[in-house]
């Protein structure tokens, strides 16, 4: 049904809306690169003067003029021309006929000792030379990063929104893929911002400290140069300062120990060289790529839901009916959305990136998770392990449904048989751990005194690679025998009696009714049991770190636990996020098999 021009122009304006903001969200990340490019600045710069501004003899204090004169030498250096203003208290010293700095801010700077904005630049506060007192300060404007929020590209782009928008309440199905299409470029615009931004902040500080520290190693002595080291490192506070050979001074990136590096090299005096090094501000920049992503694809959605509203105006109760149910549904939808697909989308984000929390640089490396999984043998171990453990599912369902058949009377003493096995299912699983760790000591658990009886041996249940899973699978089929038997009570107690009595009728014998009629009709809880037996036999993790804490020699290392080992003990939360999607990969293999398999829709169970 074709929607109204109300309908399509309000699409539309949604759409463009949305496009807008994710545009406008890539242009205040890329002012706020702007600004940090700025702040670098104007510490490098106050670094810089500290370091080669002589003082008056016996003093910590500035000789004004050389201050005077050193300030307006800044302006002449490569990138720093019209940018920077140098006070001293508050008094102006490049331009004198300047504003001087208001006191209150002065006195703020002084007290704080931090960074503070300053019209449309940053200050940094300017100490003594015994980085005492703050005498001054340095101001750089903010300017030359960003880029105009608006370009000719951009306006395309919300013109193509606006379109495609209008166009998916008319033709729900082109239109919201044009409409798609078109927030993924405004997503991508936005971003590109933000990439740029921080590429051009990153090199133009680069810039200018190498212009800094080249000028320092002119203006000071040459008996002195050594002991002005220590103060180029100040100049390049937030990277590092390496002795090296001469070579370009363009800013290149590099890698050195598998970090990536912004790196330029500058002429320190007239025979030392020094490669002045920044981790890249452009570096930890991927998630304004998922954020503008999001922004411009709430265009689409916009478009979506006007369309709808647009064809249910003709049928009004449908249209209550589907809202009303939308309203009970967001609860739940909202708490899947944030528990779980944002989780796993941050996963899958992660997985791409070398991130650790200690570490402040985090890189995209691609696929090199996933190939260091591949070439990694605990992995192979605990997936083997993983593999085994499962085998227990099935000789629990066994177990499950022969006590099920045999409980299924409404007696009273096969109501406390249910109870009794049932309760572990829901008892704390850390209890129930030290209980059966109790029982599988060694030198005096329970399972080896009962053995002793008889003659036996003691086995070393938990310290054995042998004997280890295995005693831990005894566990889990302990623990979920019960729920299972529950589920198979509900499953035989919905079969009609009507088929069993045409069976005995028949002259069927109870092999040939449970063979025949009950096990076939029992095939969609069996499937159940199956799936889910498998999922959580896939993701235990309590009773391996309780019981064995993956060992002996790795024999009940799963999956699971050496996630929890490689994020929370190794700090390597890339490679454990990329296990984790391969574990739901293979959850969702070993489903899609199960479901082949059993899932044969019955009818009339």
């Amino acid at each position: 049904m074709k929607g109204t021009l109300a309908w399509r122009v309000g699409a539309g304006l949604l759409a463009a809306l949305a496009g807008l903001a994710a545009l406008g969200a890539g242009h205040w990340a890329a002012r706020r690169a702007e600004r940090l490019a700025a702040r670098r600045s104007a510490q490098s710069a106050a670094a810089y003067l500290a370091v080669v501004t002589p003082t008056l003899p016996g003093s910590s204090v500035y000789d004004l003029p050389r201050l005077l004169a050193v300030a307006h030498g800044i302006t002449s250096l490569p990138g720093w021309a019209g940018s920077i203003e140098v006070f001293h208290g508050t008094a102006p010293l490049i331009r004198a006929r300047a504003a001087p700095l208001p006191a209150a801010t002065f006195v703020e700077l002084r007290d704080r000792e931090v960074s503070l904005p300053y019209q449309r630049a940053i200050l940094a506060p300017f100490k003594d030379h015994d980085d005492w007192n703050v005498v001054g300060a340095v101001a750089v404007r903010r300017d030359g990063v960003a880029l105009a929020m608006l370009g000719v590209w951009e306006y395309v782009i919300l013109a193509l929104l606006a379109v495609t928008g209008a166009l998916a309440v008319r033709l729900p199905r082109g239109g919201t893929t044009a409409c798609v299409l078109a927030a993924l470029l405004a997503g991508m615009s936005g971003y590109r911002q933000v990439a740029v931004a921080s590429r051009k902040a990153t090199d133009q500080w680069l810039g200018r400290a190498r212009a800094l520290v080249e000028d320092a190693g002119v203006r000071v002595p040459p008996r002195a140069v050594n002991a002005t080291l220590p103060g180029m490192r100040a100049v390049v506070a937030e990277g590092e300062v390496v002795t090296t050979d001469s070579g370009p001074i363009a800013i290149r990136r590099v890698e050195i120990a598998g970090v990536p590096r912004a790196e330029t090299r500058a002429r320190f005096a007239r025979s030392r060289w020094l490669a002045l090094r920044v981790l890249p501000d452009e570096v930890g920049i991927g998630g304004w790529r998922v954020l503008c992503l999001a922004i411009a694809l709430l265009g689409p959605a916009a478009a979506v839901l006007m369309g709808w509203l647009a064809r249910a105006r003709a049928n009004p109760r449908a249209r209550r009916e589907t809202l009303t149910a939308w309203v009970f549904l967001s609860p739940a939808a909202l708490h899947l959305a944030v528990f779980a697909f944002m989780p796993i989308a941050f996963a899958a984000y992660l997985s791409f990136h070398r991130w650790s929390p200690i570490d402040p640089v985090k890189p995209f490396v691609g696929l090199d998770n996933f190939t260091a999984l591949a070439r990694d043998p605990l992995v192979w171990i605990s997936l083997r392990n993983t593999l085994l453990y499962s085998l227990h599912v099935p000789v629990a369902m066994a177990i499950a449904l022969g006590l099920a058949l045999a409980l299924q009377r409404q007696s009273r003493g096969a109501k406390i048989a249910r109870t009794v096995f049932f309760l572990p299912y829901v008892s704390s699983v850390v209890a129930i751990a030290l209980v059966w760790q109790w029982m599988y000591n060694a030198d005096f658990g329970l399972l080896n005194y009962l053995l002793s009886i008889v003659g036996l041996a003691p086995v070393d249940w938990l310290g054995s690679p042998r004997t280890a899973l295995v005693a831990v699978m005894i566990v889990s089929i302990w623990v979920q025998v019960g729920y299972q038997m529950v589920v198979f009570l509900a499953g035989l107690q919905s079969i009609p009696q009507v088929y069993q009595d045409a069976a005995r009728v028949d002259g069927a014998s109870a092999w040939q009714r449970f063979r025949h009629v009950t096990l076939p009709l029992l095939r969609p809880v069996t499937l159940f049991v199956l799936v889910t037996g498998v999922i959580t036999s896939f993701q235990v993790f309590t009773l391996i770190y309780v019981l064995t804490d993956g060992g002996p020699l790795h024999a009940t290392d799963v999956l699971v636990y050496r996630i929890y080992q490689m994020a929370w003990e190794f700090l390597q939360f890339g490679g454990a996020s990329a296990l984790s999607l391969v574990l739901l990969i293979l959850l969702l293999g070993a489903t899609w098999v199960q479901f082949r398999m059993l899932g044969r829709r019955v009818d009339y169970a």
